[in-house]
């Protein structure tokens, strides 16, 4: 009894060590990838913060969607991902932008298949 107790209780701790995984790595070449899967999470973020109230806040969360949603980037993460529909490490970015950009809605199916890997519990029901 005692060893299935310890077992269960090594599972546990294995679980829990599991959902914090280190963000993903991208090699030196692909930094500008990397930092375009940042900003996407980043836009993401700022995109739930807008009031429209035209506050101080407003005028900053602006700003911020300017540094960090810019077309250029959110076309290299897809373009990425069509390119590789496997690599995982885009997955949460790919989510992320999901109707946030006009003209992208995933199929429900596609996203399923994303969110059940990427488990991005904002960007997925």
């Amino acid at each position: 009894m005692k060893l299935q107790g310890v077992m269960a209780a090594s599972a546990a701790l294995l679980a829990v060590s599991m959902s914090f995984a280190a963000p993903p790595t991208f090699s030196k070449e692909e930094q500008r990838l990397r930092k375009a899967v940042d900003d996407a999470e980043m836009c993401f973020h700022f995109a739930g913060e807008f009031n429209g109230d035209g506050s101080a806040h407003d005028k900053e969360v602006a700003r911020q969607q300017r540094q960090h949603c810019g077309k250029e980037g959110q076309q290299l993460v897809l373009r990425a991902y069509r390119k590789n529909p496997q690599d995982t490490r885009l997955y949460p970015a790919v989510l992320r932008l999901d109707g946030l950009i006009p003209g992208l809605t995933l199929p429900a199916a596609e996203k399923a298949r994303l969110c059940a890997v990427a488990k991005t519990e904002l960007a997925c029901p």
